[in-house]
């Protein structure tokens, strides 16, 4: 596959929609001392299929052996961590489309969002090309949301919308998002460590992380220095432990 240029287009980030409300609020140890964070480094066996020079049919393909391969990787990580855990559902659309419990998804403005209320990701693709960092978009892209569905199945996403509702001020709900969007930055390397040897050259990956953003979106998801940091992190270990970002001050988390 030929070398080209990052895709050019506005970096939209990634979302995701929240839980309905839980009855009691989690224990702070839900994300600080998570079982998942015992689990050990991901492995993964995956013979992801190429995209050749690109088009929407081409990367839904890819899309859906990279959700395939999430599927038994988290699997095996939930099992070594004893904990209960079911695959994600995933809907690889062309536009945005209704969710029965979440409405229109993506959310707007974002090519990609969780609906912890149907167990349901959805992802919008805008880089169709055969570059392979528009490959590498794809499988972040995919590996983040699959990510936030990790957290509601581990207790964590109860957690944050019952520390959100709790929270008094605009900053203090900023820093909640952040420290689940980046430590699900830092699971979607953990699970990419595991395919390594089938996704793009790293570097691909790390060109998504050149440019601004606009800052609201800084102030809830991270800075994009702050995103490739978490998620180098999980990648480089390849494991859940490494992504705790509900410990570290919040300097860390910017």
């Amino acid at each position: 596959m030929t070398a080209g240029p990052p895709p050019q287009a506005p970096y939209t980030a990634p979302t995701t929609h929240p839980p309905a409300p839980a009855p009691t609020s989690p224990p702070r140890k839900t994300v600080e001392d998570n079982p998942l964070y015992a689990a050990p480094r991901t492995k993964g066996s995956c013979r992801l299929p190429g995209v050749g020079s690109g088009g929407w049919k081409s990367y839904k393909k890819y899309m859906d052996g990279v959700s395939t391969c999430l599927d038994r990787i988290w699997l095996r990580e939930f099992a070594k961590a004893d904990m209960s855990f079911w695959p994600s559902r995933r809907v690889f659309p062309r536009h945005r489309v209704r969710d029965r419990r979440c409405g229109l998804m993506p959310s707007k403005e974002a090519d990609g969002t969780y609906c912890q209320r149907t167990f349901t990701y959805y992802v919008i693709l805008k880089y169709t090309t055969g570059y392979p960092q528009a490959t590498a978009y794809a499988a972040e892209l995919v590996a983040h949301e699959y990510a936030h569905h990790v957290q509601a199945q581990s207790g964590i996403s109860d957690y944050e919308y019952q520390a959100t509702e709790q929270a008094r001020t605009r900053k203090a709900k900023d820093l909640i998002s952040r420290r689940l969007e980046l430590q699900a930055e830092c699971l979607a390397g953990v699970a990419l460590h595991a395919i390594r040897n089938d996704l793009p050259p790293w570097q691909a990956f790390r060109d998504q992380y050149i440019g601004t953003i606009p800052r609201q979106w800084a102030l809830d998801h991270g800075k994009l220095a702050t995103q490739l940091r978490w998620l180098e992190k999980g990648y480089h270990s390849g494991k859940p432990g490494a992504c705790d970002t509900w410990s570290p001050p919040p300097r860390d988390v910017t």
